[in-house]
């Protein structure tokens, strides 16, 4: 009995508060990265302001675990996951010299970073998709990876050489934005939405629209999907 209440106690002083550790951190950060968007957005708004007037980007803290960047027809969601996480033992990062010195570093907090609709907030319409661009997974000393788009899932795969700090959160932001741009809203082909039940019509009524995505109703690619 003795040996395996030294064994929880064992647990509780590494696993245990090293997970603590790591969500402390992660907190930290994403706190930062709040301030990230806050001064893209005071960085973007005086030239639009003359040159596109009627294009908006806002910045809007939405509590401790998640925050919203507008910039005219996309939203930027960022979430910051409560728990840490683990990886299955054939998880590429257990690979890495840094981890194998260390199997604590493999525990890691998780950001989420989401592309929705604008409108699909503005208007609370539930249905709406929210496409994943990336997940950010942060160790204990600041080091992480992404697991996510392209190209940021290339740039930013090594978690021994990746250091968190306020340039690189602008960095993944501002890529973020890019794809979010550049990932245009389709029209779904007419086969898809070629009828409409009395309650659709009614949540139209009340939400401004059906439920809508950039790709809803169609078969998204290999090259679209998260990599």
């Amino acid at each position: 009995m003795e040996s395996k209440v030294q064994h929880i106690r064992e647990l509780l002083c590494q696993k245990s508060a090293v997970k603590q550790q790591v969500f402390q951190l992660t907190q930290t950060l994403f706190r930062d990265m709040k301030l990230v968007l806050r001064d893209i957005e005071t960085d973007l708004m005086p030239n639009l302001k003359s040159d596109a007037p009627n294009v908006e980007v806002k910045y809007s803290d939405k509590g401790d675990f998640e925050a919203h960047l507008k910039f005219s027809g996309d939203t930027l969601v960022l979430m910051m996951h409560t728990n840490v996480f683990d990886f299955d033992d054939s998880h590429y990062i257990n690979r890495s010299a840094y981890v194998q010195q260390d199997k604590m570093r493999e525990f890691c907090g998780m950001i989420q970073i989401y592309n929705f609709l604008s409108d699909s907030i503005r208007y609370n319409r539930e249905q709406d998709i929210g496409y994943l661009i990336a997940r950010v997974f942060i160790n204990k000393e600041g080091h992480f990876f992404i697991d996510g788009k392209r190209p940021l899932s290339f740039v930013y795969s090594d978690i021994e050489k990746n250091k968190m700090t306020k340039d690189v959160m602008r960095h993944i932001v501002e890529e973020a934005m890019l794809f979010c741009l550049n990932f245009d809203l389709l029209a779904p082909p007419i086969d898809h939405i070629n009828y409409i039940s009395v309650e659709q019509k009614n949540n139209m009524s009340h939400s401004s629209g059906m439920p809508t995505g950039k790709r809803l109703g169609f078969i998204m690619s290999a090259e679209d999907r998260i990599e």
